[in-house]
């Protein structure tokens, strides 16, 4: 039996679209785009969704989560994780391979997506490899097999500390043109930091990362890739000097990609005054003007991507004194929300852009768009509606929770697979 759905009146994001700033009807039938068009006929079996002045754009990715799975369920799952992303709006999601046992052979690779094709989330597996064996930053890893298998890029989820594991690592991956994910971190800079290193850090008597320790391996980095060719991506830039850094490496024509995060986006080093592990992450929140140079470089597109390097904690990890709290944000429902509200003169189309089909350039993933044909993979929005938080996932660690954000997401569809969230 065919299953029909109509989008009615919606208005269309989607750069490089032929839809784009359009306001139409779009009828689904059986997962693909049957219809474009106004006022479409739409029959008592139809699915109806329509929500006043709302929005729908190419599905959106997300570029770096971890669901905890496999070996630490317990704080997430991937079954609970993926209808987390799915809430949040996005219909595809790269996995971190930092789990128990690491995700390092193609058997892993396989599995994982194996698994989410298995839950009737709308939202799409994509693993990330480790990029070397057990993630010991030793031996590279079985690059290929896994690319082969369906890993989209290549990561310890730590610093690449070894200049010659990169090295290798990019030349192999040359041909193929696969990215190599490097954190830009150097943690000999004041082992153990727990926030940016400054006045706040200094006022509070905690051990500082300076922004240095950023900028170094950005510098590192840039200079092998030039040495090398390859692609590399850097997947949370927090400093004024690392962006700048990435944009005269892109002004150069290198093949480098950069991300960021919507709490990078929101927080500065004096939000931890009060102690709040909640806000410990890595790389640390640093300064206004930081904060500042991040936000104008998503605009302009020095930032290519934004993430919600999701990392869900439960109450027994997260509920600690703030020097024993873990690194990291749960988060993944409201990355929209609150990337729209932290920044509020940032262009729709290149927000959109950020969290869908800018991710997928990144991953060298084709785009997706809104057309007529092809497979449905949507997001249905509103940018000026107060966001509708979707509590979701099982993170204890989100600090978005009793902050008042602009932007909700309805729902989303991938192929037959739709999530609708409630309270719209």
């Amino acid at each position: 039996m065919e299953t029909h759905i109509i989008l009615k009146k919606v208005n269309v994001i989607d750069p490089g679209g032929s839809y784009d700033g359009k306001n139409v009807d779009v009828k689904i039938t059986d997962g693909s785009i049957s219809e474009i068009g106004k006022d479409l006929d739409n029959h008592s079996s139809c699915l109806v969704l329509h929500q006043e002045d709302s929005y729908i754009s190419p599905g959106w990715m997300d570029g770096q989560a971890h669901f905890r799975d496999p070996g630490d369920e317990i704080k997430e799952g991937l079954e609970r994780g993926l209808y987390a992303a799915a809430a949040g709006g996005f219909t595809d999601v790269a996995i971190l391979p930092s789990t128990s046992p690491p995700i390092d052979n193609k058997t892993s690779v396989a599995y994982l997506i194996s698994r989410g094709e298995q839950t009737d989330s709308p939202c799409e597996i994509h693993p990330l490899g480790c990029l070397s064996k057990n993630r010991s930053g030793e031996q590279l890893s079985e690059l290929i097999d896994m690319a082969d298998a369906g890993a989209i890029g290549f990561t310890d989820d730590r610093p690449i500390n070894k200049v010659g594991l990169l090295h290798r690592a990019l030349e192999y991956l040359r041909p193929s043109g696969d990215v190599v994910i490097s954190e830009a971190l150097d943690s000999e800079l004041n082992p153990g930091a727990q926030m940016h290193e400054g006045v706040t850090s200094t006022q509070l008597g905690l051990t500082g990362s300076p922004t240095e320790s950023e900028s170094l391996r950005i510098q590192r980095d840039i200079e092998l890739l030039s040495y090398a060719g390859g692609r590399i991506h850097i997947p949370i830039v927090s400093s004024a000097l690392g962006i700048e850094l990435i944009r005269k490496a892109k002004k150069k024509g290198l093949n480098i990609t950069a991300a960021t995060t919507p709490h990078h986006l929101t927080f500065i080093d004096e939000d931890l005054s009060d102690f709040d592990g909640t806000l410990r992450v890595k790389p640390p929140f640093r300064l206004k003007s930081d904060r500042k140079a991040l936000r104008v470089a998503l605009q302009n597109g020095t930032i290519d991507s934004i993430i919600s390097d999701h990392r869900p904690e439960n109450i027994e990890s997260h509920d600690v004194e703030f020097m024993l709290s873990p690194n990291g944000i749960s988060g993944i429902e409201t990355v929209f929300a609150a990337t729209n509200t932290a920044c509020e003169k940032l262009d729709l189309n290149r927000l959109i852009d950020s969290i869908s089909n800018a991710t997928r350039r990144v991953y060298n993933i084709p785009e997706v768009h809104i057309e007529l044909g092809v497979p449905a993979k949507i997001t249905w929005f509103d940018p000026e509606k107060e966001c509708n938080f979707q509590n979701i996932s099982a993170g204890a660690n989100n600090p978005w929770l009793n902050r008042k954000l602009q932007g909700t997401v309805y729902g989303c569809l991938n192929g037959t697979k739709i999530h609708l969230n409630d309270k719209n």
